[in-house]
């Protein structure tokens, strides 16, 4: 016997759970910097050992879930994510730390098609709209982890310790959660069970517009600390001020998310949100003094807030598609952006600055909402 918790609860404790590490991750970025003796491309070589692991996890994931169950894929992804997290405060080598983010990957990609396909099916039973409010707690966790590890931080407490003490809570925790998990929504015997099938449009511009997003928001966790200490030139907590600021306008965009798209619709949204994200990238480009960048930081959470929970609700609801292959579908997009992309943002930060890797982004926000514009009607799904 354990405690009963509703599975609409323990989805979003979840959602938080895992990003709370997220948040651990970003603040110390720098610190995993110092530990291995990298540069800025040996870090983009870890986020793409880690999005290739994502990536293979996910081409497998759809067939886990059918044979198992997404309550099975979570218990042991999770349990396998927090004990992964103990050696990497003794690695000082970057080989066999692009070795565990790989790992990292394999268990991420699983949690995360399983996990999202579990929001996506508590969408269709409770008959509304709930995906940006799930994702509301995954950036409550990267905030509330982020925080959290910049007062460690700031206390110098050291990052060996700092695991510890997250493991040791959010392990049970977990468990906790993922054991009031309920049954699986069962698909259609006609759906599409792979991803390897001509595609319709829908699902192009939803995984075109989620690599877009991907690139922005994985940016801040991936490279706003290091923003913030080499460009802003500041240190101890306000180093997480980037990740913090940043977060707290995704939660208020995803909290209030799912009511702006009923009311305004996907299309109109998505205008709103690509206006905003453009704004933020420019004065990001171009201000280096700390109030900017807090702003900068500021608008791009409101404008990445909602992007990938649309992406996500509407791939679990095409038909004629089995809702894990939908997310399969943007997940990898997402990933897929993931691989390349640290790598050359690296390569561009050694060599322009740090400030530079939002170049293309903005690029690619403005040229993007040419394709939104033209297939507006995609977006009534």
């Amino acid at each position: 016997m354990f405690l009963r918790i509703n599975d609409i609860i323990a989805c979003r404790a979840l959602f938080f759970i895992m990003a709370f590490y997220v948040g651990l991750w970003t603040i110390r970025i720098p610190t995993i910097k110092d530990q291995i003796q990298t540069d800025y491309l040996g870090i983009g070589y870890i986020f793409a050992t880690f999005a290739i692991g994502s990536i293979i996890a996910m081409f497998f994931a759809s067939k886990m879930i059918r044979n198992t169950s997404c309550r099975i894929i979570l218990i042991y992804c999770g349990l396998f994510q927090g004990l992964l997290w103990l050696p990497t405060a003794f690695i000082k080598n970057l080989e066999i730390f692009m070795i565990i983010a790989f790992i990292f990957g394999l268990c991420f990609g699983a949690f995360e098609i399983a996990l999202n396909l579990y929001a996506s099916n508590l969408e269709k039973r409770e008959k509304k709209s709930m995906m940006s409010g799930f994702h509301a707690f995954w950036s409550l966790g990267v905030l509330f982890g982020s925080l959290m590890t910049s007062f460690f931080l700031e206390w110098k407490i050291s990052f060996l310790n700092n695991i510890l003490v997250y493991v040791i809570i959010l392990l049970p925790i977990n468990l906790l959660f993922t054991l009031n998990l309920i049954g699986d929504e069962k698909s259609s015997e006609n759906d599409k069970t792979n991803i390897f099938f001509l595609w319709p449009i829908i699902i192009f511009l939803l995984a075109i517009i989620a690599m877009a997003n991907a690139l922005t928001e994985g940016s801040v966790d991936a490279w706003g600390a290091l923003y913030m200490r080499d460009y802003i030139k500041v240190d101890g907590f306000q180093i997480g001020l980037a990740t913090i600021s940043f977060n707290i306008f995704m939660v208020l965009g995803r909290l209030s998310g799912d009511w702006f798209r009923d009311k305004l619709g996907v299309y109109n949204l998505l205008i709103i949100l690509f206006f905003l994200t453009i704004l933020s990238l420019i004065i990001l480009i171009f201000f280096n003094s700390i109030v900017p960048s807090i702003l900068g930081f500021a608008i791009l959470g409101i404008g990445a807030s909602s992007i990938i929970p649309i992406a996500y609700s509407l791939a679990g609801k095409i038909k004629g598609i089995e809702g894990s292959v939908g997310i399969t579908i943007v997940s990898i997009a997402v990933y897929g952006t993931f691989m390349g992309a640290p790598a050359s943002l690296g390569l561009l930060a050694n060599a322009y600055g740090v400030n530079n890797i939002f170049i293309p982004m903005l690029i690619i926000f403005i040229f993007l909402l040419i394709p939104i514009k033209v297939f507006k009607n995609e977006f009534k799904l």
